[in-house]
C-alpha cells in the first residue's frame, strides 16, 4: 500500500500509515509529492514494484483533482488506486469534524476501507 498524502492532509496520512500497520500489520509506504501540477513519473512507475494499492488523500476537491490524475496515470494497469477528498459542494458554516467524518476522511474510517481493499485482493 502506498499513501499519497497532499499538503495539509500529511498528517492525516501518518495516522492512516500508524493505525494500518497496527491493525493489520501492513507497512504503508507515505508520500509527500513533489508536484501536485503535475506527476512524478518516475516515482509512480517504481511503485508498480512492490505496491498493489495506492491511496491519494487530498486536502481539497476530488473532482478533476491529484488523485483523478494518479488514476489516469494507473489507469491500463493492475495497479488499484482509491482517490479521498472532498465532494465538489459548498459547505458553509461547518464543523470540520463533521465535514471529513461525511467524507470519508478520518483516520479510521480510511484505515477500515484499506483493510476492506486488501482482504478483497486475497480472496
Amino acid at each position: 500500500v502506498a499513501i499519497i498524502a497532499l499538503g495539509n492532509f500529511y498528517p492525516l496520512g501518518e495516522s492512516v500509515c500508524r493505525k494500518l500497520q497496527e491493525a493489520t500489520g501492513v507497512q504503508a509506504t507515505l508520500i509527500n509529492p513533489r508536484y501536485i501540477t503535475g506527476l512524478d513519473k518516475q516515482m509512480l512507475k517504481d511503485l508498480k514494484a512492490n505496491h498493489q494499492l495506492v491511496i491519494t488523500l487530498e486536502d481539497g476537491v476530488l473532482d478533476g483533482g491529484f488523485g483523478e490524475k494518479i488514476a489516469r496515470y494507473y489507469g491500463d494497469s493492475e495497479m488499484k488506486v482509491k482517490n479521498y477528498g472532498l465532494k465538489k459542494e459548498f459547505a458553509d458554516r461547518f464543523v470540520l469534524e463533521e465535514l471529513l467524518k461525511e467524507n470519508h476522511l478520518t483516520d479510521t474510517q480510511i484505515t477500515n476501507e484499506i483493510r476492506e481493499i486488501i482482504d478483497k485482493k486475497q480472496d
